[in-house]
């Protein structure tokens, strides 16, 4: 996932402009900020993932990934080791993680309990995301900077074929039956991989789509929920590629969840809004929940409808024109739930 500028008047500007276009939007979800998880320490953050099966939430963190015991409250601020973290993939029944490291251009599978190594494989250049295929058992490490996805059998520990791409891959899911889908947030599309063959099945431009990131797979409507940078959010046929709506979200969105229970997506945004779409009919907003500035990646407990949105307090810029500084040991985790 990417680096954003904090622009603090048009991240503002943003979430009124959502509000404003649709009075009846106000607590329509009935969401609200129900508890922070405090974690500390320094750096920046990428993907958080929850593990269904363990109740544990993973968050990379700068050199290190984090834990949090959902149930009991417990946190591990500090896992396992880490160099440019992207994504901690719960496998094996929660028993392991994958670990996307993108300045080791490496992906490194960890004890999910002790977060001691299990092994190393080498990847393409900056990994970033990585996705699990239940049509195949594979794993698809997505190479940011490096155009391609690295496919590894977790079983073996092993690399076992590489799918190059016309553009860098940016988050995304599986289907469970045989496709993957990834954004190409450099050219603004949707490229669709068959995991059992490697090959590329299709592409989908996604116009006026600035860099698009969050990718989620509404299950059952052949409908997939892409992120935009640039404040809206598209909704493409699966089949198609066609437009099926546009809809308004904070700025720096940089992740999209669905909840299948619900009938709901969920766009957080580093503007500190997270937007609710409805897909119980036409793709709809119902409400924007403020959250914090920067808590624009996020995860889903499906049984609980709980949404985790990592965040930081901010200091001034570290340079003239660049992104603001994180103020140290203010790293923490929202907790937006019914």
């Amino acid at each position: 996932m990417k680096a954003w500028p904090m622009k603090f008047a048009l991240a503002a500007a943003s979430i009124l402009a959502i509000l404003s276009t649709s009075p009846a939007l106000a607590g329509d979800s009935g969401l609200k900020i129900i508890e922070t998880y405090k974690i500390g320490g320094t750096g920046g953050w990428d993907y958080t993932n929850f593990d269904t099966v363990t109740k544990r939430l993973y968050v990379t963190h700068g050199t290190s990934i984090a834990a949090i015991d959902t149930v009991t409250g417990a946190i591990t601020p500090h896992l396992a080791d880490a160099n440019g973290a992207h994504i901690a993939l719960p496998l094996d029944g929660g028993k392991t993680l994958l670990l996307t490291q993108g300045k080791l251009n490496q992906a490194t599978f960890v004890d999910a309990l002790t977060g001691a190594r299990l092994g190393d494989i080498p990847t393409g250049s900056k990994p970033d995301g990585a996705i699990s295929d239940p049509a195949t058992g594979a794993i698809f490490v997505l190479d940011n900077a490096g155009n391609a996805i690295d496919v590894i059998d977790p079983a073996t520990r092993r690399p076992t074929g590489k799918i190059p791409l016309a553009g860098a891959p940016e988050s995304g899911g599986a289907d469970g039956n045989g496709l993957l889908y990834t954004h190409l947030e450099d050219k603004n599309a949707i490229v669709i991989i068959d995991t059992k063959t490697l090959t590329v099945k299709a592409t989908y431009p996604l116009e006026d789509c600035d860099e698009p990131s969050g990718l989620a797979l509404i299950s059952g409507q052949n409908l997939l929920l892409s992120a935009c940078n640039n404040g809206f959010a598209r909704v493409t046929n699966a089949n198609t590629g066609a437009e099926v709506a546009r809809l308004p979200i904070g700025l720096h969105a940089d992740g999209a969840l669905y909840d299948a229970r619900t009938k709901r997506g969920y766009i957080p945004s580093g503007a500190g809004a997270l937007t609710v779409i409805s897909f119980d009919g036409a793709p709809r907003v119902i409400d924007v929940v403020t959250t914090r500035p920067g808590a624009r990646t996020a995860a889903l407990d499906p049984d609980t409808g709980r949404i985790y949105l990592p965040f930081a307090d901010y200091g001034p810029p570290e340079a003239p024109g660049k992104k603001p500084s994180i103020v140290p040991d203010t790293f923490a985790v929202l907790v937006v739930g019914p």
